[in-house]
């Protein structure tokens, strides 16, 4: 698989950019840890809205395994209690499985919370799975981000 290493002025231009999409539409942005808190962070302090932390991997390691591991939990029924009109930014950096994405949203709509998807980078593959996305890259491209 061909690699292609990125860097933070690539994350930033492109969280920025998404971030200028959305500026009317997010009451608060989750970053799925740990790849996407960089990104949310960005697109935080770019529409000035709260930042969350949301920690869920299918990953030990660098291994890839069939279950998803809760590390860090929102509680989004009580954080939908306290605001009417509640729209969550799920932010991560990459749609590479598309397995997170869909095991979050997954979680969200049987909350029937109002969400919007972006990752910075998405394969090809799972453009369709996305609200929002900063650069889609070939299915065979492994990317490198500067914090790994």
């Amino acid at each position: 698989m061909k690699e292609h290493t990125v860097s933070y002025n690539e994350v930033n231009f492109y969280a920025r950019m998404i971030a200028e999409r959305l500026k009317d539409n997010v009451t608060h942005v989750v970053g799925l840890a740990r790849g996407g808190l960089i990104p949310a962070t960005v697109i935080s302090y770019a529409l000035d809205k709260p930042l969350l932390s949301y920690g869920i991997s299918s990953y030990e390691g660098t291994k890839k395994t069939e279950n998803f591991h809760l590390t860090q939990a929102i509680n989004f029924y009580e954080l939908s209690e306290n605001n009417d009109d509640l729209h969550i930014l799920i932010v991560d950096d990459i749609c590479d499985t598309g397995d997170t994405m869909k095991e979050i949203t997954t979680r969200l709509g049987l909350g029937a919370i109002n969400y919007t998807t972006a990752c910075i980078y998405t394969k090809e593959k799972h453009i369709d799975q996305l609200d929002q996305y900063g650069m889609v890259v070939p299915d065979d491209k492994w990317i490198v981000f500067p914090w790994e």
